[in-house]
């Protein structure tokens, strides 16, 4: 398989499993496996790593992060990613990359799974939406739809139930573009923008379409004529390439070399000639990968619904970070810079303090959108010192 010692990255989930246990038979002595969790249970996949792990005979190392790591390291990272961070678990993929490469040169991953055996919910929701959305177009007046698109943003409503209904065509029936694009893919949505930016930056932007880029690579026909197989063609051209570059970048930032085994070109192709009743049904994604694997893994971790490498951001962001977060958002110098309005700023943080999870995933955007200003505009070399914080009695270095 490899000329240097080759672990796995095991989070629990059905894509990192499947890649262990297929190891696993491969292999006359146990693999190694590597995971990163939480203190918070609600967030972390320790407990099924640790089950996967000990069903298939591997050797398991974990890692905890906590916030102070967490937020310490987000300059060193976002200099890495050349970029704001787009996703929380970047830090944990880095953490975890520098566990394994204690023991091992080159790690598996389950990266690409979800694009081709049709893994996230967005899927399946967008079909309903889609068929759902016309209906309700149909026989709602207008009025009353945009009643209960308001109703849906009102802060009665419990936060887990509007981050729910806000991915559904109540929230957005107008058009493919918002079901889909605006729905999964935006956090600030374009119609949303002359809010956020500054009008010297909207001036600039007006000839960008996030949309319109994206939406070139969704096939009008082929991919099966299927819905489904044109959206995992869209995301494999688009979505996926910016979690390899993530995963590349926080791997090889600790001298690791990740691999991604599910995007082998041939079972690429064989994945994409598959019909999409297949892949998806009404309650489950990934359905032919769930067949294929009933024999090898734990009945709870083939029932699992897919949970995305969870981090405990929002928690953190409105707990122990919260005043390090509202420090680098008013602070002075993103004021300064005319590119984001600094009453949206206010406004995102109030909501983000009254608990909406859409404010905090804006928040958490405009943090790191913030801290690159500050790595590569301002050179601010000091964010980049290592640090040392404590984390429950433990010393570490981010």
């Amino acid at each position: 398989m490899s000329d240097v010692p080759v672990g796995v990255f095991l989070s629990g989930g059905l894509d990192s499993s499947s890649i262990a246990a297929m190891m696993a038979d491969l292999r006359k002595e146990p693999i190694q496996t590597f995971s990163v969790g939480y203190a918070e249970d609600e967030y972390s996949e320790l407990p099924y790593a640790r089950q996967v792990a000990k069903h298939i005979g591997a050797e398991y190392n974990e890692v905890i992060l906590g916030p102070e790591e967490f937020f310490a390291s987000l300059p060193q990272l976002i200099w890495h990613e050349d970029e704001p961070l787009v996703w929380p678990s970047s830090v944990a993929l880095y953490y975890v990359s520098r566990l394994a490469r204690e023991k091992v040169k080159a790690v598996l991953t389950g990266e690409g799974g979800d694009e081709i055996f049709a893994g996230y919910l967005k899927y399946r929701a967008t079909l309903w939406n889609l068929r759902a959305g016309p209906l309700y177009r149909k026989l709602v007046p207008r009025p009353l739809q945009q009643l209960a698109q308001k109703t849906l943003s009102a802060e009665l409503i419990p936060d887990w139930a509007r981050r729910k209904l806000r991915h559904s065509f109540l929230y957005y029936p107008d058009s493919f573009e918002k079901i889909y694009f605006d729905n999964f893919y935006s956090v600030f949505p374009q119609d949303q923008q002359s809010e956020l930016f500054t009008s010297e930056l909207t001036g600039e932007l007006r000839d960008i379409n996030a949309y319109v880029n994206s939406m070139r690579f969704f096939p009008s026909n082929g991919s099966n004529g299927n819905l489904v197989n044109q959206l995992l063609y869209l995301d494999t051209k688009t979505y996926l390439v910016e979690l390899l570059m993530k995963q590349d970048q926080m791997s090889m930032a600790t001298s690791i070399e990740s691999r991604v085994p599910f995007l082998d070109h041939k079972l690429v192709e064989f994945a994409a000639r598959i019909p999409a009743r297949y892949k998806v049904r009404a309650f489950s994604g990934k359905y032919l990968l769930r067949r294929a694997m009933a024999h090898r893994l734990p009945p709870e971790v083939l029932r699992r619904s897919k949970k995305g490498f969870p981090t405990p951001i929002r928690p953190w962001l409105r707990n122990q970070l919260v005043d390090k977060l509202s420090a680098v958002l008013t602070d002075g110098r993103m004021a300064e810079r005319r590119v984001i309005k600094t009453g949206f700023v206010q406004h995102l943080l109030q909501a983000h303090r009254r608990g909406d999870s859409h404010a905090t995933e804006g928040c958490w955007r405009l943090l790191n959108f913030e801290l690159w200003n500050r790595v590569f505009l301002d050179r601010d070399n000091r964010l980049l010192e290592p640090q040392v914080v404590r984390n429950e009695g433990a010393v570490l270095h981010a």
